[in-house]
């Protein structure tokens, strides 16, 4: 979605909610982990309040994000530095699984340099 950057508000509630359920998490558990009530979490997500810049590294250490990828719709970045959504659910998978799909992208990775 191409967004103006310079005439939009930021809007990152739909995103923070996608990323909660995608790790499995009620608005509860993340509202019990923030110390805060969970109509709070709600209005984060529906984007009725925007919360403080401590809440928001907080939600990024509990989804296990970065700010940036939270913002990188609202930021100029290159394409390169842009994190895919679905490389969110890497971190849900055991180790033994994110073991091997490191090891595909070694392999895929050597292929590419050998041609």
């Amino acid at each position: 979605m191409k967004v103006d950057k310079k005439n939009t508000t930021i809007k990152i509630g739909d995103l923070l909610r996608r990323t909660r359920k995608s790790l499995g998490y009620t608005q509860e558990d993340v509202a019990e982990r923030l110390d805060l009530a969970s109509r709070y979490v709600s209005d984060i997500e529906r984007n009725k309040t925007k919360g403080s810049i401590d809440t928001l590294v907080k939600l990024c250490n509990i989804y296990h994000i970065t700010p940036t990828y939270v913002l990188q719709e609202y930021l100029e970045l290159k394409d390169e530095f842009k994190i895919d959504p679905d490389l969110i659910g890497f971190y849900k998978l055991d180790r033994r699984e994110q073991e091997v799909v490191l090891a595909l992208i070694q392999y895929m990775n050597i292929t590419k340099k050998i041609k």
